[in-house]
């Protein structure tokens, strides 16, 4: 696959964020807005979204490619805090647990909106029926329907594996989410949450605001940045 589209704004220590399902990059305008006088952000057209490069070859949307593509961002910018929203999150996951060392390797995360997948074959199966409903209404190719797709349980299966600090975002009227972040918390080694009150899934369009604070909190957890950083 060729590189994704990325767009980078602000100095600082790196933040690379990555959208949901039919959404693009433009998701994260206000969260960049808020964290850009601090940071380097790296808002992230995943494959078949935004203007990345949307092949009609479904291969190109599994998560194994994905990852690889990811890591092309991710040695550009350096050991960067990963913030994903819905699948962005659980990308940042997959991405975290099966590179938990080296130049790629994510020193925090945070998780907006975000579930770790599914052991039980019935949810999975209700999920990807769920998404296939859906697929006709969202502005992607067919083929890259599959990049939200659940093959296996391997994210939540190796949830423990992902020791770094994480920071859990999640509206408080996500129905869908909340029960996924209440197992998230109660399993991640390091971990902080915030449930935003009258949020629903877009939260960081709703709420920047509190996405950007927990992005800071996670990346002091993590020693990328400090308020001494800045002078303050």
């Amino acid at each position: 696959m060729t590189g994704l589209h990325c767009t980078t704004v602000g100095s600082g220590p790196p933040v690379v964020l990555l959208h949901g399902m039919g959404d693009d990059s433009s998701v994260w305008d206000e969260t960049v807005a808020a964290l850009a006088g601090d940071f380097a952000c790296t808002a992230v057209d995943l494959p078949g979204h935004g203007r990345s490069p949307a092949p009609d070859d479904p291969g190109a949307y599994e998560r194994q490619t994905v990852l690889d593509a990811l890591d092309e961002v991710l040695e550009r910018t350096g050991p960067a805090l990963v913030v994903g929203h819905s699948l962005g999150g659980y990308l940042a996951l997959a991405h975290r647990i099966t590179r938990p060392d080296g130049p790629t390797a994510a020193p925090g995360l945070v998780l907006v909106s975000t579930g770790p997948g599914f052991r039980d074959a019935g949810s999975m199966a209700q999920w990807n029926d769920r998404v296939r409903a859906n697929a006709p209404s969202l502005s992607v190719p067919p083929a890259a329907v599959a990049i939200s797709l659940h093959v296996d349980s391997m994210v939540i299966d190796r949830l423990e594996e992902v020791t770094v600090p994480v920071g859990l975002v999640v509206g408080g009227e996500d129905r869908n989410f909340l029960g996924a972040n209440d197992y998230m918390e109660a399993r991640l080694a390091d971990v902080r949450r915030v449930t935003v009150e009258g949020g629903r899934h877009r939260v960081m369009r709703t709420h920047p605001g509190e996405v950007a604070a927990m992005a800071r909190q996670v990346s002091a957890a993590a020693g990328l940045w400090s308020a001494q950083d800045i002078g303050e």
